[in-house]
């Protein structure tokens, strides 16, 4: 006979076999409106505008990710869009809210179609997101179409977002247009609503959705992480 017992004994060991270690944060409301409803204050120094920002250090959890394509009702209902992931918490855990940020902790990361940069005046640009492993990065000249590759380890290094030219003759000039292709750590952000699941009085756990920063927070003012 099926028991809640025996229920709640599978289901700890599904988190066990199957959760893996990510890192979060979450969202705080900003304080920088005129009045509770007036919009965020596009000046302000802590959230740029966007409302909220994340003022507490990474915390590690434990989430079972999977990709949101087994899922197709939520896809066809537009709670979900491709490559989304589905982030289901151990019961008892603190549930992910609305806008927190999870980072996922693959050492490999994740491949990135590349990103553009304008070579600043100092020895570092930022990358929008960590890089886990530089694939190319590359400048061309539009003029005869010559391509200028830059190595990783001989004329620039990266940690996390960072970018440092390392003072060679071989770099990008400063205020010129590269791009440069890597693996990335993505940042996600919780999307409304979670979802609270039950089954004969048992708690499963939250489940959210989770979406790459870059499509749900496109124009935010810089990395709302550090690097």
């Amino acid at each position: 006979m099926w028991t809640s017992r025996f229920f709640q004994r599978d289901l700890t060991r599904f988190f066990r076999d199957h959760a893996e270690v990510v890192q979060w944060t979450p969202a705080a409301l900003c304080s920088c409106g005129s009045t509770p409803q007036a919009p965020a204050n596009p000046a302000c120094a802590a959230c740029g505008g966007l409302g909220y920002f994340y003022p507490d250090p990474l915390q590690t959890i434990r989430l079972v990710l999977t990709r949101i394509t087994q899922q197709e009702i939520l896809r066809t209902e537009g709670l979900a869009q491709p490559g989304d992931l589905w982030a289901d918490q151990p019961p008892g855990t603190p549930s992910l809210a609305p806008w927190d940020l999870v980072l996922t902790t693959w050492t490999t990361g994740q491949p990135f179609q590349g990103v553009q940069l304008v070579r600043g005046t100092g020895a570092t640009d930022t990358l929008p997101y960590r890089a886990a492993q530089v694939r190319a990065c590359l400048q061309v000249n539009p003029q005869t179409g010559a391509v200028t590759a830059y190595t990783a380890g001989v004329d620039f290094t990266v940690s996390g977002k960072t970018i440092t030219w390392l003072g060679t003759a071989n770099q990008p000039a400063a205020g010129s247009v590269y791009s440069v292709r890597y693996n990335a750590t993505y940042e996600w952000v919780v999307l409304p609503p979670g979802l609270v699941r039950m089954e004969r009085g048992t708690d499963l756990g939250p489940r959210t959705i989770l979406r790459k920063r870059e499509y749900v927070l496109p124009n935010a003012p810089g990395p709302l992480l550090p690097g």
